[in-house]
């Protein structure tokens, strides 16, 4: 797909119709490729696959999980496990693929995903030692796993969730030696087509095929992720052999010959301010702050077919996006009621001179430099008064995460936010909505309700709800402040032969590229 085929292939209808995993295997080769990305991992834990720097190289390469979301209908998938039956509201069981072997030989079993499950839930301790997962988000409240049998899995959780199999598809699976610590693995062992080799920090994670895979073995035989941090790095190493695979790439570095490939998978750029932080703890003052934001100018002038202004925190594809918003209730760009805002607030005392942090990453997406910097002149504008602070991965977290260190500056957060499930309930529940919510800078009681109920609902009331809850954080509260949708861009060697999907922001799977020549 060049890049004029690829925009016209945009439109969720079509990128559905073409999303399609290649699962017709052909014979394995002992061809390697090279993979270049934008950012380093931070940890190769099983139950730390959640943040695409590590998913891109451990989900569905190293690891594997349960069930699987599938790119093409957003249906849940039969993975490590064959089939599942709801017992009771709160009680669920699985039945587990026999015969299934880890990359050190021992045997994947229903105490082995009990395990894995338990680790990666909120709250969870190992001797005294709490373990921290990464992927905790996807599990606002804690679930217990426990073996039935040798190949029946049984899951409680504390109150009714009709999307459990959604769930479990963010709980990787690790072999059960490197889940009875509380420490992060640095030699990941799973059940994935793909076994770890190395990794050197600072300059690649190496990975070759797994020959005793339970499933049709791949074609790439090596595979050796690198990374460079400015995209047309990237996009050069492609253009003279040493990468086969590109991820990130921008606009300016597009080809129109067949190796630049254009997809959505539902990442939105969002502004957070963080509302339990001055100057933002008057409402009025984060409501001004998306009025100071020219989307319509900024978005088509610095990030060109890698993006689309936008005014929520979700694409179409998820349950909790608000049809008609834009149009309709939007705070969009308006200058002057930015300034009304402003001065509304000072006059009852709020601290709007007060200077505050615009964090951001140089890896957030491409052109995000340039964007970033346009959004504080937008904000200077009005009278704020924002100083850019861009970080590297870990230290940016710091501003992300609850809790939030006391002498903590004022901030807003940049963030590119990804929902590949279809399900609102991993960006609001535990995340970004509610009162408790990791990633979250508001606490909105109205909010809280709204999600809580919609966690136990399904089909068009669940979606109702989240809408709702939507509509109250980006009007009223305004703290998560939607920028723009990503268009990405990814480029391929000659040879290769890769169809992008909705996930593969995330999960780049091995499996699935090919050799045409």
């Amino acid at each position: 797909m060049n890049i004029s085929a690829g925009l016209k292939a945009l439109g969720l209808a079509a990128l559905m119709s073409t999303a399609v995993a290649q699962t017709a295997m052909a014979e394995p080769t002992d061809r390697a490729i090279t993979v270049a990305l934008a950012v380093e991992l931070d940890s190769l834990d099983a139950c730390d696959t959640q943040p695409a720097q590590n998913a891109n190289i451990a989900r569905g390469n190293i690891y594997e999980s349960l069930t699987h979301v599938s790119p093409v209908d957003g249906k849940v998938e039969p993975l490590l496990a064959l089939s599942w039956e709801q017992i009771d509201d709160l009680t669920w069981e699985f039945k587990l693929r026999p015969d299934v072997k880890f990359h050190d030989g021992s045997s994947f079993t229903a105490e082995v995903a009990a395990a894995n499950i338990n680790r990666s839930q909120p709250g969870a301790m190992i001797e005294g030692q709490e373990i921290a997962c990464l992927n905790l988000t996807q599990f606002p409240e804690a679930v217990k796993a426990e073996a039935v049998d040798e190949l029946t899995l049984r899951v409680t959780t504390p109150k009714v969730d009709p999307i459990l199999p959604l769930r479990l598809s963010y709980a990787d699976i690790g072999n059960l030696a490197t889940q009875q610590t509380a420490e992060k693995t640095t030699n990941p062992v799973g059940t994935g087509p793909y076994q770890f080799v190395e990794r050197i920090q600072g300059q690649h994670v190496k990975l070759t095929r797994f020959d005793g895979y339970w499933g049709e073995s791949p074609e790439v035989r090596d595979v050796t992720y690198v990374y460079r941090a400015e995209p047309s790095v990237r996009a050069g190493m492609i253009q003279t052999g040493e990468a086969q695979l590109a991820t990130a790439i921008s606009a300016q570095d597009a080809t129109d010959d067949g190796r630049t490939v254009t997809y959505k998978d539902n990442r939105i750029v969002i502004a957070r301010p963080n509302s339990f932080k001055e100057p933002f703890k008057d409402p009025r003052v984060r409501q001004a702050v998306s009025h100071a934001i020219d989307r319509e100018t900024i978005v088509p002038a610095l990030m060109g077919i890698g993006g689309n202004p936008w005014y929520q925190m979700l694409g179409p594809q998820v349950n909790g996006y608000i049809p008609g918003f834009d149009e309709t209730e939007a705070l969009r760009y308006d200058p002057e009621k930015a300034k009304e805002l402003i001065a509304a607030a000072k006059a009852d005392g709020a601290p709007v001179d007060q200077e505050f942090v615009l964090v951001t990453r140089p890896d957030l997406f491409p052109g995000s430099d340039e964007v970033v910097q346009a959004i504080a002149q937008g904000l200077q504008a009005v009278g704020l008064n924002p100083r850019i602070l861009s970080l590297e991965n870990t230290a940016w977290r710091v501003y992300l995460r609850q809790p939030f260190p006391e002498d903590q500056e004022g901030s807003i957060i940049m963030i590119s936010h990804d929902n590949t499930s279809g399900d609102a309930t991993f960006s609001f529940s535990g995340n970004y909505a509610t009162c408790e919510g990791r990633n979250s800078a508001t606490c909105n009681p109205e909010i809280d309700r709204l999600v809580f109920e919609a966690d136990a609902a399904q089909g068009e009331e669940r979606a109702r709800l989240y809408q709702e809850a939507a509509r109250i954080m980006y009007v009223e509260e305004s703290t998560m402040i939607g920028i723009a949708e990503q268009v990405r861009l990814m480029m391929l060697g000659e040879g290769i032969e890769y169809e992008p999907n909705p996930l593969s922001g995330i999960e780049i799977r091995i499996a699935d590229i090919t050799f045409s020549d």
